[in-house]
């Protein structure tokens, strides 16, 4: 609504001025010190709002923060300011506040006015408490939209649209992301924990996607002596009676499937291989269910005559497949520390004066119980 005011008085004429909304009433004193009710029943009820609450706030907090290290190069650390959250949240509780979190437009306010430590918060805070007890009056007739220019003036320094452009050439999928967030807050204005959830789902559905099917490639040697994925260097794959699958992503219950179907599709391509090296530096975990399955392959390739080595693994991706019994079921020797190690082994057992009958004996590297 509109608010019409006197704006002059010339003889028995009434000069009208009119404008926007303005500020209006506001409660003056600081709320009561009081002990917060705590009822059992009503517990339970409020757990699941207060989860989401609290996740809105922390994610809230740590967007604003983020942005604002980005330009002045400073490390956020977001355990901190959950233990600030938890802290404060606690102590609001005694005088009746809402939930306690950073604000986008009083840090993108603070950010703008040049403050560098927590003591403007303080400062801040103490002419919040001056302003509530002695001067809440002089605020009535302050419009909104010149509070609503302070806030945009400091929000639009916070937009940078060079790092969309940049991820848009690195990575397109995120950028995309980051723009659907941009416009979903927008859209969703003045709720912008609403926004930022969308966001945050589009990013765990794309790191969903990422992790079911993470870079796999049969890898060959370049001229240079080095590996190489077969499809993306256009080489021819290593070994006439063996394939090297180089795995890069953590073996788990979201690709263990996907892992399977790579080393099928290897096989696929070299009917005639007798072993299959799975280049494991990429892995960086290894869950139950990826056991089971990596169990499962091995199982399923040894009956069809194909053994499945090992290289490279990782120290904590070793431990599981040393603890999971994986050695009492292809033995120790199908692993080896460094992929140039299983590749020799390999070369010599299945390609050696082979041609294309098949494996001839040869000893195998056994690999040692040291990881780093």
């Amino acid at each position: 609504s509109r608010t019409w005011g006197i704006a002059a008085v010339d003889g028995s004429q009434v000069k009208m001025m009119g404008g926007g909304a303005v500020v209006g009433d506001i409660p003056a004193g600081l709320p009561s010190l009081a002990l917060p009710s705590f009822k059992p029943d009503f517990f339970w009820v409020l757990l699941p709002s207060a989860l989401v609450m609290a996740l809105i706030g922390f994610m809230e907090a740590t967007s604003i923060s983020k942005a604002i290290a980005a330009q002045t190069r400073e490390r956020v650390d977001t355990s901190k300011e959950l233990i600030g959250q938890g802290l404060a949240n606690i102590v609001g509780s005694f005088f009746s506040s809402f939930t306690v979190s950073g604000s986008f437009s009083r840090s993108a306010v603070a950010a703008k006015t040049g403050a560098k430590t927590g003591v403007f918060a303080i400062i801040s805070a103490a002419a919040v408490v001056l302003v509530l007890l002695f001067l809440t009056p002089l605020l009535y007739h302050l419009p909104q939209a010149v509070l609503a220019v302070i806030v945009m003036m400091a929000v639009f320094g916070l937009i940078n649209v060079r790092a969309l452009l940049r991820a848009w050439r690195i990575e397109r999928q995120e950028a995309v992301v980051g723009l659907l967030t941009f416009v979903a807050t927008l859209a969703m204005a003045p709720q912008l924990a609403n926004g930022i959830l969308a966001g945050a789902g589009l990013a765990i559905v794309l790191f969903l996607i990422r992790t079911m099917k993470p870079r796999t490639d049969i890898v060959g040697r370049m001229d240079d002596g080095s590996l190489a994925g077969v499809a993306a260097n256009k080489i021819e794959p290593i070994g006439r009676n063996f394939i090297a699958v180089r795995f890069d992503g953590s073996l788990n219950f979201v690709n263990a499937s996907h892992f399977e179907d790579v080393l099928l599709e290897a096989r696929a391509r070299n009917p005639r291989a007798r072993a299959v090296l799975v280049i494991g530096s990429g892995i960086n975990d290894i869950d139950v269910s990826g056991e089971e399955r990596l169990r499962d392959v091995v199982e399923n390739f040894r009956d069809s005559g194909v053994e499945i080595y090992f290289s490279s693994l990782k120290a904590q991706v070793y431990e599981a497949l040393r603890r999971g019994k994986l050695f009492d079921l292809i033995g120790a020797d199908h692993f080896f520390r460094t992929k140039e190690k299983a590749l020799d082994s390999l070369e010599q057992t299945y390609d050696t004066g082979a041609d294309d009958q098949g494996p001839v004996p040869a000893k195998v590297t056994r690999l040692g119980t040291s990881f780093g």
